[in-house]
């Protein structure tokens, strides 16, 4: 039984089971007052979604007694019922993937709008403690869409969605207080400043720190992860 992990690679739909649930887990830290009827309303709902296109039986051998979907739904739900602590809890600060995953969330206000810029680079109306959204769209053509604000962990993370001109959208998060622990992921250097990337399950993600503050990109892998660096890398100057 050690070696059960090893035997029985995860398939496409366990790995997008792994990615949903990091995506509530995030949604139920962030608003304690509901998240417990609203998060398991929505996994319900995605899980019938995926399984209904397959559920003709499969024959496995005697040992496999948990499968790797059932583990993972498993460990989701120890960590949703960490998560889903009481108000008095002492909460560790978020991860960055705990941040990405609320940035793969629907936007639930109003785009910001752009401001003028004063000689700096454009930038919109929506901050965290001082620092402000980028305005992409005149250089980049990637425009607002929405924006969220959420507690992770005790920290506030707003949220900044922008679309491409194909339709493409990402997220880009900025946490109130000091910075998080660095992600895994490779280093690209651009300037004086360093840049975390990490891709993993269609998802690029990139973190670095800005004004003391932990600043989280995440698109489809679709978009190459330069690109995301040089939007990163310009608004931070």
């Amino acid at each position: 039984m050690a070696d059960l992990e090893d035997d029985i690679p995860l398939t496409d739909e366990e790995l997008a089971l792994a990615e949903r649930g990091s995506a509530l887990i995030a949604a139920a830290m962030a608003h304690p007052e509901a998240r417990a009827p609203q998060t398991l309303r929505e996994s319900l709902e995605w899980t019938r979604t995926a399984e209904r296109p397959s559920r003709r039986r499969v024959s496995r051998p005697r040992r496999l007694l948990v499968a790797p979907g059932l583990g993972l739904v498993a460990a989701l739900i120890v960590v949703l019922i960490v998560a889903v602590g009481g108000p008095g809890d002492r909460r560790e600060p978020p991860s960055v993937l705990q941040v990405a995953a609320v940035t793969r969330l629907p936007a639930r206000q109003a785009a910001p709008v752009a401001v003028a810029a004063g000689g700096a680079r454009p930038h919109l109306s929506a901050a965290v403690e001082g620092l402000a959204f980028p305005d992409w769209s005149g250089t980049f053509d990637w425009t607002t869409t929405g924006r969220r604000t959420d507690r992770v962990g005790g920290r506030a993370v707003t949220t900044v969605f922008y679309r491409y001109q194909d339709g493409t959208t990402l997220g880009y998060a900025i946490v109130a207080g000091s910075p998080l622990a660095a992600s895994a992921g490779r280093d690209v250097t651009r300037g004086n400043a360093r840049y975390r990337v990490r891709t993993r399950g269609g998802r690029t993600t990139v973190t670095w720190t800005q004004a003391r503050h932990t600043c989280v990109i995440d698109a489809p892998s679709v978009v190459p992860a330069a690109a995301l660096v040089t939007l990163a890398a310009w608004g931070n100057t």
